[in-house]
């Protein structure tokens, strides 16, 4: 019996001392939500990789456009305050490209059926096209 008791107290205290141990290494609610690093900000971000820049983190598509060859997005970025074109639903080799009101292009050619290309200025307006004409309105 005093065998039992011992075992008892011994896993008690295991219990609360993982416990309070738990409280301490939980993050709280109240943690802040990690700021997006941009590695750019509109023109510097010209023909740059929106994944490697840092800028997909907190990117959105603005419109989306389908056609029969395929569905071009125009995508962009707040933090980055840059534009790129992304295509789905289409063959591999397929060039589309994003373009901004410096009438600037980054031009993209798929390897597969979907794909992404670089940035162009995003702090005026801008659009992505499938080559061939169809393409996103200018946002």
């Amino acid at each position: 019996m005093k065998r039992v008791n011992r075992t008892v107290r011994v896993l008690v205290g295991l219990a609360t001392a993982a416990t309070a141990l738990g409280g301490l290494a939980a993050p709280s609610a109240s943690a802040a939500t990690p700021q997006v690093t941009a590695g750019c900000s509109a023109l510097s971000c010209y023909a740059l990789d929106p994944v490697d820049a840092g800028c997909g983190a907190d990117a959105y598509t603005v419109e989306a456009v389908s056609s029969a060859k395929g569905t071009i997005e125009l995508r962009y970025s707040p933090s980055c305050r840059a534009n790129w074109a992304r295509i789905s639903g289409t063959s591999a080799g397929q060039w589309f490209y994003a373009q901004d009101a410096n009438n600037w292009y980054a031009w993209w050619r798929t390897t597969g059926t979907t794909g992404y290309g670089n940035m162009v200025d995003g702090s005026g307006s801008a659009r992505a096209c499938i080559d061939g004409g169809v393409c996103t309105s200018w946002h």
